[in-house]
């Protein structure tokens, strides 16, 4: 997916590179990280509440088929009770496919019964043999912002045109309600041809 999303880009940039008018690419709007950092996939958001609003963990259940009583909000971040979801036990994953987070061991059914037996499983990552914590923005998206810089200019010199602006938006924490600035601390990210869609940026 990721590969042909940036091959769709790089296509887009090669056509454009000699544009008077186009001044530069954006990275992706508002991304989000989704599961990256968790702490506990049986907590809820703490501000994407609206309609209702399953876990992480009830949504690998919803997944699989089952139908689960999941927190409502009506109007966004007001409780509204719970509401039953996916009574027509629609699967996610082709016939024949398992949830590939039961495959990984995140969770299992045991007896009849949903169990989550890793529920910081996304919190960490290896590192030559040893568990450390994730940092989001330094381990994830800054290598992508890096990734897709280098790949659109490259795309670019190759039609003869000029390394354009690369515009990024830092990566939106919703469980973060301060205003997010946008990370720095590589050269090769931090340089005159990255335009920072933020108001600042932290140092």
């Amino acid at each position: 997916m990721r590969a042909d999303r940036d091959n769709c880009l790089l296509s887009t940039a090669e056509k454009l590179a000699a544009e008077d008018n186009v001044i530069g690419f954006d990275t992706l709007n508002e991304p989000n990280l989704g599961m990256i950092g968790w702490l506990d996939l049986t907590a809820g958001s703490k501000f994407l509440k609206q309609g209702p609003s399953p876990t992480w963990f009830e949504s690998f259940q919803l997944g699989e088929g089952n139908e689960k009583l999941v927190a409502d909000y009506n109007p966004s971040l007001v409780p509204a009770g719970k509401c039953l979801v996916n009574s027509a036990h629609v699967r996610a994953w082709k016939t024949g496919s398992a949830c590939v987070w039961k495959q990984h061991g995140v969770w299992e059914v045991v007896k009849g019964q949903s169990v989550l037996l890793k529920k910081d499983y996304f919190r960490w990552r290896i590192e030559q043999g040893v568990r450390v914590p994730v940092e989001p923005s330094c381990d994830y998206f800054v290598p992508f912002a890096i990734r897709f810089k280098n790949a659109i200019n490259t795309a670019i010199e190759r039609r003869g045109g000029t390394p354009l602006l690369i515009f990024l938006d830092r990566n939106t924490d919703f469980e973060d309600a301060s205003i997010g600035l946008c990370p720095t601390g590589t050269c090769s990210y931090d340089t005159p041809s990255t335009a920072y869609t933020s108001a600042n940026k932290r140092n």
